[in-house]
């Protein structure tokens, strides 16, 4: 007779630490499976990350034993899970019982499709198990940053180098979300509707990292109408052995001008000398992101791990 599995959903921001804390063990118990190569992240950063999302965003979580799930809801096609379950409790229904709590609060939201990533044959198995149909793959990177070779940047003429920590000056902030725009071609699944970067946005995401002790450390190459050419952004925890990129573009009438090249190289070389105590830095790239990739092995990452997102297309009841 099988375990009774009981599941309880999880009010990040009241919860107590020590329920919260449940959630970092689960993921130190799958942390190889998805981030080979990587520190591995403190209980005190994880509570961190689970306590203070950002508000421009609906996020929901739920703990079981030695099981987790949560969903950010960007938007109707642009719903994220991340469900884990630890080795010693698989195939025992653990990880379909905590999708069906995700999929009846998916559709309470109208979301149309759910977007997860998997590792593993095992996962790959629940996946098609489900019905959702592999799409993109993204592959994990990692950059000894201590031994690394980061030569000083070289910029085109009218350009200059801009880091800003922590917070987007007000005088540059729409400079900034009109470069961010450059996203909006970069390699994704087809289908997936993610909301265009906001002034709220970013100021809801500095937010949410000021109050998790995760420094933003956004460096831009600006020209000298104070126009941002090429951004890329890096965050760390206080403490923390890993850095870790969020996005990094190039304004499309810009690029082939070395401006991701440069931005990314003085990002990484003002993060060594700021962070002594960081030993890696992770990055992830769509696989047909030949370019950033590239890009990215030229300057000394290499990669770890390769992720299948699949996505479950939701009937609303």
């Amino acid at each position: 007779m099988s375990e009774p599995i009981e599941i309880a959903e999880v009010d990040a921001h009241a919860a107590p630490n020590e329920v919260l804390a449940r959630f970092h063990a689960i993921e130190v118990s799958c942390h190889e499976e998805l981030q080979p190569g990587e520190p591995v992240p403190g209980a005190e950063e994880v509570i961190a990350f689970y306590r203070y999302q950002p508000t421009t965003r609906t996020s929901c979580h739920w703990l079981a034993d030695r099981g987790s799930a949560s969903l950010y809801v960007h938007g109707p096609t642009a719903a994220f899970l991340h469900l884990l379950v630890a080795p010693a409790k698989r195939r025992r229904g653990l990880g379909s019982a905590l999708l069906a709590r995700v999929l009846e609060r998916a559709r309470q939201l109208e979301v149309r499709a759910l977007r997860g990533s998997y590792a593993t044959a095992a996962a790959a198995g629940f996946a098609a198990h489900v019905g959702a149909v592999a799409e993109d793959r993204v592959v994990r990177s990692v950059l000894d940053l201590r031994a690394a070779d980061l030569p000083e940047p070289r910029i085109p003429d009218g350009f200059q180098l801009i880091t800003w920590l922590e917070r987007v000056p007000d005088d540059h902030l729409t400079a900034y979300v009109e470069a961010r725009a450059a996203m909006d071609d970069a390699p994704g699944p087809e289908g997936m509707e993610i909301p265009s970067g906001s002034g709220e946005s970013v100021r809801a995401s500095e937010e949410s990292l000021m109050r998790r002790d995760r420094e933003m450390r956004l460096t831009v190459a600006m020209d000298d109408h104070c126009r941002v050419g090429a951004f890329t952004e890096l965050r760390v925890s206080r403490g923390s052995k890993l850095g870790f990129t969020d996005d990094t573009g190039t304004v499309a009438a810009l690029r082939g001008l070395g401006l991701a090249r440069a931005v990314k190289l003085e990002s990484l070389r003002r993060l060594r000398a700021d962070h002594p105590e960081v030993e890696v830095v992770s990055t992830a790239n769509a696989e047909e992101n030949t370019v950033m990739r590239h890009l990215n092995e030229s300057i000394g990452f290499r990669p770890t791990a390769t992720l299948t997102g699949a996505v479950l297309e939701l009937r609303q009841s």
